[in-house]
């Protein structure tokens, strides 16, 4: 059973995490330095709340099939955005820079979890 308040939680996780995520990848195409922090910071924040709510096992097996999911998500929202003929970003490197963004999170999720020694 989902339970609605958390899924909103983990819905508005997932919003955070792609408007950082997005605001990062339209900084590289730009002449400022991109800071990836706010991207790995939400990624970190999302994937431990999904983590949370699915456990290790079916985490892990949903974890390529959500990035995939974000990574379309995210093209789709940009092409929308800039469909009035501005120049479109490079979105060949998309799918690589959200997989570093979640790589790092999941990083992070992991020391999390792991207990001290």
């Amino acid at each position: 059973m989902t339970y609605p308040a958390a899924s909103d939680a983990l819905q508005s996780l997932r919003l955070v995490f792609k408007r950082a995520f997005t605001s990062y990848f339209l900084a590289l195409d730009s002449p400022a330095v991109a800071d990836p922090t706010a991207a790995f910071e939400a990624a970190e924040e999302y994937l431990a709340a999904l983590h949370s709510r699915l456990g290790d096992d079916e985490f892990m097996r949903r974890l390529d099939d959500e990035t995939m999911t974000l990574a379309g998500h995210v093209e789709q929202d940009l092409r929308h955005r800039f469909r009035g003929g501005e120049a479109q970003p490079d979105y060949e490197e998309l799918e690589g820079r959200l997989r570093e963004c979640l790589e790092h999170g999941l990083a992070r999720v992991r020391t999390r979890l792991r207990p001290l020694r």
